[in-house]
């Protein structure tokens, strides 16, 4: 019989739900990767689930490699599905299988690729252990994206459960390489996806302290362009970004000039606690940050940032420092300490020799013949003429940005016509909350607001 008189009289099967025995004989026929993907949309999850007659699990029928299509509906099912009884062994199963897998099959169902992470995720909480599944992930992504820069379905739940894990330096190699492509016809992703990945990469670069990646991150959640409605995590990613901007540069940084005023305007008014903590900072006045962050503790508790208030409260004391600089050459740590306020003269001295080690202040430390500590500010140079380069840098960066933006007003319009309006129904995630998960763990200072 010829190839194309069987794919004809196999159509109207095809269209039905066929036994599982037969579904399994078309697939390690030599049928099309398209005809396969036709054969396996028909079966249904119970299926999915279910032996042969001759009693075989498919998964010891399909070869992981050349039929990796099929194997990917099969064991993305069947882990999905999994106990605590049988999840150690799917999970084998999965691995092997993400270590093997023909690429090309794969792409053929992106939306299966996506089952994958959900797969993965499953397996990490029944077995309650949330480190198992995460090399699992970036190989899975590595090998599905061939190692380009593109952005896949699987991104943002590897991040996150990176995050879970508290694994918060093992995804920085991927988050590292810049996203160039987005591409809907190859990847299971959407504005949510998207939105998701940069907003728990800058959680990420949060909790290894590299701010300014995580500014860049939120900065992009913030300014995707919208239609109807504005997505509650960039409700979060504002938050995160106040908070951020106060540690960095003791005030908020200007979002790019593309981003909506009415996206900009919304995330004020749903941030007016985090807000309130900047004219503390603009006032440079320690007392009244205490009683601005004890005044919204609950919310800050609420939302998981008290770890990123309370670096707030020691970036505002590092302003108070530097400001003094303008007043004292010479100065008492124990004057200088009570001047601040709040910190010991021994907390002072560490911060100084840190500050010190970090260029933020030119100055020395000498102690009298009467065992007083003294400090010894020192003029410092133009900051203009060092910071020439890094301005070359940054125009760099931003040229960067508005190409990206770019590619994302496309991205954003196709996402919308195709997935969603960020409507009520649809991106707006106000279901969800993106900050109540995670806390960023910092060096804890009890007295912060006794």
């Amino acid at each position: 019989m010829e190839r194309g008189e069987s794919s004809t009289e196999r159509s109207p099967i095809n269209r039905e739900h066929p036994p599982i025995d037969e579904a399994i004989a078309l697939i390690v026929s030599e049928q099309t990767i398209a005809e396969n993907v036709a054969t396996l949309d028909t079966l249904t999850p119970a299926q999915l689930l279910a032996y042969t007659s001759d009693g075989l699990d498919p998964l010891t029928v399909l070869n992981p490699v050349t039929h990796s299509l099929a194997y990917l509906y099969f064991i993305g099912a069947r882990s999905k599905d999994a106990t605590a009884s049988n999840g150690r062994h799917l999970f084998e199963m999965l691995s092997h299988f993400i270590q093997v897998f023909d690429p090309e099959q794969v792409q053929a169902a992106p939306a299966r690729f996506t089952i994958i992470g959900k797969a993965l995720l499953h397996l990490a909480k029944v077995l309650k252990q949330p480190l198992l599944p995460l090399q699992s992930f970036k190989t899975a992504i590595e090998r599905f994206s061939l190692n380009h820069p593109t952005l896949t379905s699987l991104h943002a739940p590897f991040i996150r459960a990176c995050i879970s894990a508290k694994q918060y330096r093992f995804p920085l190699d991927l988050l590292n390489r810049d996203i160039e492509i987005l591409d809907t016809t190859k990847n299971d992703i959407n504005i949510q996806r998207f939105l998701e990945y940069y907003y728990y990469g800058a959680i990420v670069y949060i909790g290894n302290l590299n701010y300014d990646r995580a500014l860049d991150f939120l900065s992009i959640v913030i300014s995707v362009p919208t239609q109807k409605a504005i997505s509650a995590i960039q409700v979060a990613a504002y938050k995160n970004f106040v908070l951020a901007s106060l540690i960095v540069d003791g005030q908020v940084r200007t979002l790019p000039k593309y981003t909506a005023q009415g996206v900009e305007k919304f995330c004020r008014t749903q941030a007016s606690a985090y807000l309130s903590l900047v004219k503390a900072f603009t006032e440079t006045d320690l007392n009244m940050f205490h009683d601005v962050a004890s005044k919204h503790s609950g919310i800050f508790e609420a939302n998981k940032h008290m770890g990123l208030v309370k670096q707030c409260l020691q970036s505002l004391r590092r302003k108070v420092i530097k400001e003094l600089t303008n007043v004292y050459i010479t100065v008492g740590l124990n004057e200088m300490a009570e001047k601040i306020g709040g910190v010991t003269a021994r907390e002072l001295e560490l911060i100084l020799i840190e500050m010190i080690n970090q260029k933020q202040v030119s100055a020395t430390m000498s102690i009298t013949e009467q065992h007083v500590k003294m400090v010894h500010f020192i003029d410092q140079p133009d900051k203009n003429e060092i910071n020439l380069e890094d301005r070359i840098f940054n125009i760099a960066a931003i040229n960067e940005r508005v190409s990206i933006m770019n590619k994302l007003e496309g991205l954003n319009r196709d996402f919308q016509t195709k997935y969603m309006t960020l409507s009520a129904n649809g991106g707006q995630l106000a279901s969800a909350s993106y900050d109540e998960d995670f806390d960023i763990a910092v060096d804890d200072d009890n007295k912060a607001f006794s």
